[in-house]
């Protein structure tokens, strides 16, 4: 403000006329530390204060005695309209190799792949990768250890009766006819049947039959 400028401000329960023979001189962000003089100009939590008094370490407020607000931050507007869609970019430069899963029977070679692949060994399945610097780290398994045996289920209902078999077999061919006979002994008839005593006279148990002749 040029020298002899007449400022009015309402501070204090009505409008006051301070005369800066000085003018306004910019001070900066507002310290607390910093001694102000009246006409000093500082920034302070968006907006601008003069000071009105010489003073030190009052914060500047709009209804303090020692300063007087010049302009604060008005309220935030609302969103603009949406911008027009911008021109297509160039496209960018290709990009490198993914890393590609090879897989074999047997462990990888130092011919097999590029560096960042890996693979896996259908055979064991262990698997590899990624390869490094040519080199193909150890493997490690995909399959976890066997887990323990589990304890055996209850014992199940007893299934149903199956259908019957099928109908007899036809009758097998006569086998062959066995061997002779021991011979038996002899069975004490003589004379056309007619039982002959032993040493002992009599007829080894058979009663002979009466043929009806002489006695």
């Amino acid at each position: 403000m040029p020298t002899g400028t007449t400022y009015i401000n309402d501070v204090g329960g009505g409008p006051n006329l301070i005369s800066y023979a000085d003018g306004f001189r910019y001070q900066g962000t507002w310290s607390s530390g910093t001694s102000y003089s009246v006409g000093d100009v500082v920034e302070y939590s968006n907006g601008s204060y003069v000071a009105r008094t010489a003073h030190s370490g009052q914060t500047p407020s709009s209804g303090s005695g020692y300063w007087q607000v010049i302009s604060s931050a008005g309220t935030a507007g609302g969103p603009g309209p949406q911008g027009a869609a911008g021109p297509q970019g160039s496209t960018g430069p290709t990009g490198p190799d993914g890393a590609t899963v090879l897989n074999g029977v047997g462990d990888p070679q130092g011919v097999t792949g590029t560096d960042g692949d890996f693979y896996l060994n259908v055979n064991n399945n262990y698997f590899f990768g990624p390869k490094a610097s040519g080199v193909w780290p150890p493997g490690f398994s995909l399959v976890g250890p066997q887990g323990s045996l589990g304890p055996t289920g209850p014992t199940g209902p007893t299934g149903p009766l199956g259908p019957p078999g099928g109908p007899p077999g036809p009758i097998g061919p006569i086998g062959p006819n066995g061997p002779t006979g021991a011979a038996g002994q002899a069975s004490g008839l003589v004379n056309g049947g007619i039982p002959s005593s032993n040493a002992n006279g009599d007829y080894g148990g058979v009663t002979p039959i009466d043929a009806g002749g002489p006695t």
